[in-house]
């Protein structure tokens, strides 16, 4: 090859490389250092949007049950009741029993062993001794409404129900569980007068710590509804010097029902 021909097979070569360099990867390399990769494209921030954080609706507030319209259907309602240890010893669940428009509403203690058993307040002997008291105002069972603090029999020894003398206050965790239920009753009634019968049943819903002996003879107010306390019809029975002054108080009774007090 003559030596112009070389010289022009390089300047071929060298045009076709610079083409190649352009348009296209070169089909020979020849001792080329290989270009430095170009760096990746850095893709431009996206910019996060947040949707709008939306508030939860509120909760839609449950639909209070309906009270109970008469004391017989809150009877029913509460018939299974097992609230306080009281309710899986009981023979009978003792609700309550006479008018239920009544003036007036007498408030024991608790059922006893007969209440337990016939499921009806007041039918002992300390019962027959209310009754009695009743009648001296010229009122009768019929005309009044009876019930009392816990509506399930409080006792000492629960494995003998029958047992005579087996009566104890109640506790104030059953007081706390029954308690609803007596003021959903005076709710219902909607007697003039309380009267309330003893220590527990005037402390508790006159919430005091006074002697029962402190709190007779005169009327108290009980969220809106005047309350007498006096004597239970048991403690006369156990010392009958108590029955002038239940007889003072029923006294003031019969005129407070009269309009004359």
């Amino acid at each position: 090859m003559k030596r112009s021909d070389y010289g022009k097979l390089v300047r071929l070569t060298k045009r076709y490389l610079e083409e190649e360099k352009i348009f296209g990867e070169p089909e020979i390399v020849l001792d080329a250092v290989p270009a430095k990769p170009r760096p990746a494209a850095v893709p431009s921030p996206v910019k996060t949007v947040h949707a709008p954080r939306l508030r939860p609706a509120p909760a839609a507030s449950p639909v209070p049950a309906a009270p109970p319209q008469t004391l017989d259907d809150f009877r029913k309602k509460v018939a299974g009741c097992t609230k306080c240890p009281l309710g899986t010893t009981r023979h009978t669940l003792v609700f309550g029993a006479g008018n239920e428009k009544a003036a007036v509403m007498f408030i024991g203690e608790g059922p006893g062993c007969d209440e337990d058993q016939q499921g009806e307040p007041f039918v002992g002997e300390a019962g027959q001794l209310l009754t009695r008291i009743i009648e001296s105002i010229g009122l009768t069972r019929e005309s009044v409404y009876i019930t009392t603090l816990v509506k399930c029999h409080p006792m000492v020894d629960p494995s003998d129900p029958k047992k005579y003398g087996n009566e104890r206050p109640p506790a104030p965790e059953e007081i706390a569980a029954c308690l609803p239920y007596l003021e959903t009753q005076i709710t219902l009634i909607r007697p003039r007068v309380l009267c309330t019968l003893g220590t527990w049943a005037s402390r508790t819903l006159l919430r005091t710590e006074e002697p029962i002996g402190k709190l007779r003879g005169k009327f108290h107010d009980c969220n809106g509804t005047k309350l007498l306390p006096t004597y239970h019809p048991a403690a006369l029975l156990r010392n009958a010097a108590l029955k002038k002054d239940v007889w003072e108080d029923m006294k003031m009774l019969k005129k407070e029902l009269a309009g004359k007090q």
